[in-house]
């Protein structure tokens, strides 16, 4: 907690003792509205936790707690935890409440996509903390399928380049699909948007996509923040 929050030791004593108590844990253990993913790893009969998160389930999967051990950070444990939600509630729509002391947190959600969604506030041991919803769009019935022909070609650059047919990322609205140069075909010059046939497609370091023309966009396939 302290890694993770700009709070003060009362106010993380008071969320310790409000959310992770004993009682309180066996509580949302055996809550059927909420589901928890734990990371952990047992040598020699000693099982170690180091990272889990708590999604409450409705309408939407909700996520309400994401934590990591700081000295299991950066290794990929969040970004796990995130696509194992995502695999579990294919067909939900995710969201999540973060505190608006989380160092971090929102950067995190934003890299897979998430948006601000609104603001509240969460009433723990007495005390009211400010929060950040972040949230994404509803799922569509036939994801990421192209919205126009792929062609096997493109013009970029003043040259012609090869569109790779046989290989795609999804996107959020429809996938990539690789746009080859002139001279070594293995190597991806850029990206082809099937959603509205651009090839204005801009990449980060984190693997993300997104289409200039039209948003359409390939959310980060590995979050390499140190904090989670």
């Amino acid at each position: 907690m302290q890694s993770s929050y700009s709070l003060s030791p009362q106010q993380i004593k008071t969320i310790l003792e409000e959310e992770f108590d004993d009682t309180s844990l066996k509580d949302l253990l055996e809550d059927t509205d909420t589901m928890v993913f734990v990371v952990d790893e047992t040598v020699d009969g000693t099982e170690t936790v180091y990272a889990f998160i708590t999604v409450e389930v409705g309408t939407r999967a909700t996520i309400r707690w994401l934590h990591v051990d700081p000295e299991a950070r950066g290794k990929g444990i969040a970004t796990g935890l995130l696509n194992r939600v995502r695999k579990e509630f294919v067909e939900t729509p995710i969201s999540a409440c973060v505190l608006d002391e989380a160092v971090e947190g929102g950067d995190f959600l934003k890299g897979f996509g998430l948006k601000e969604s609104g603001h509240d506030q969460i009433l723990l041991g007495g005390e009211e903390f400010d929060v950040t919803m972040f949230s994404e769009g509803q799922k569509t019935e036939t994801p990421n399928e192209p919205a126009v022909p792929i062609p096997e070609s493109v013009t970029v650059d003043g040259a012609s380049r090869s569109v790779n047919r046989d290989e795609s990322l999804p996107g959020r609205e429809a996938p990539f699909f690789t746009v080859s140069r002139v001279d070594d075909e293995e190597d991806a010059y850029g990206y082809f948007c099937s959603q509205c046939g651009s090839t204005d497609v801009s990449a980060d370091g984190q693997g993300r996509l997104e289409c200039g023309d039209c948003g359409n966009s390939h959310l980060a396939d590995e979050w390499g923040n140190a904090y989670l």
